[in-house]
C-alpha cells in the first residue's frame, strides 16, 4: 500500500500537478454553495464536474477557491448575491452536506471533465462550463464534453 502511494504522488509530482489544499471553513461552505447551486440537480458526476473547474482554476492560477468563486462574472449563481446569501440557501439542498463533508476532503479524484481525445491527466480537465441549452458562449471551442446541462471546455 505504501509504495503505491508513493507512486502516485511521485507520478503526480513529475507530471508538474500541483494539488489545491482542501477548503476549510467558511471557504469551504461557499465552495459548497457553488457546486450546489451550479449542479446540485445534476447528481454527483456533475457536482464532481463543476468542482474538477473550480478545483483547476485555483491550481493553474495558484490563488485561494473564494479568489476563482468571486470573480465578477464567472459563476451566475452569485450575480446579484453575496457569498453569505447563496451559503444560506444552499444548505438546505439534500447533497449539501455530501459535498460539504464528502466531496470537498481531497482535490477532484475524477476526470469527467476530459474529452475522450486527450489522455485522462490533471493537466487536461477542463477549466470553463457553459450550461448548453441556454446559449453557446464566444469562448466556446465547440469541441467541450457534455455532462448533464453543462459543456466542459479547456482553454488554458
Amino acid at each position: 500500500m505504501n509504495k503505491y502511494i508513493l507512486y502516485t504522488l511521485t507520478a503526480f509530482s513529475v507530471a508538474g500537478w500541483e494539488p489545491q489544499d482542501a477548503a476549510q471553513g467558511d471557504e469551504r461552505k461557499l465552495l459548497a454553495a457553488v457546486i450546489i447551486a451550479e449542479a446540485g440537480n445534476e447528481g454527483r458526476r456533475g457536482m464532481e464536474s463543476v468542482y474538477e473547474v473550480i478545483w483547476q482554476r485555483a491550481s493553474l492560477g495558484e490563488c485561494s477557491y473564494t479568489k476563482v468563486l468571486t470573480k465578477r462574472k464567472q459563476f451566475s449563481c452569485l450575480n446579484g448575491k453575496t457569498p453569505a446569501q447563496l451559503v444560506l440557501s444552499s444548505t438546505q439542498h439534500p447533497h449539501y452536506k455530501w459535498v460539504e463533508q464528502e466531496l470537498l476532503r481531497f482535490p477532484p479524484l475524477t476526470m469527467h471533465t476530459v474529452p475522450s481525445h486527450l489522455l485522462a491527466t490533471n493537466r487536461n480537465r477542463a477549466d470553463h462550463y457553459y450550461a448548453h441549452k441556454i446559449c453557446q458562449p464566444y469562448w466556446s471551442t465547440g469541441k467541450g464534453k457534455r455532462i448533464g446541462n453543462h459543456t466542459f471546455e479547456k482553454l488554458r
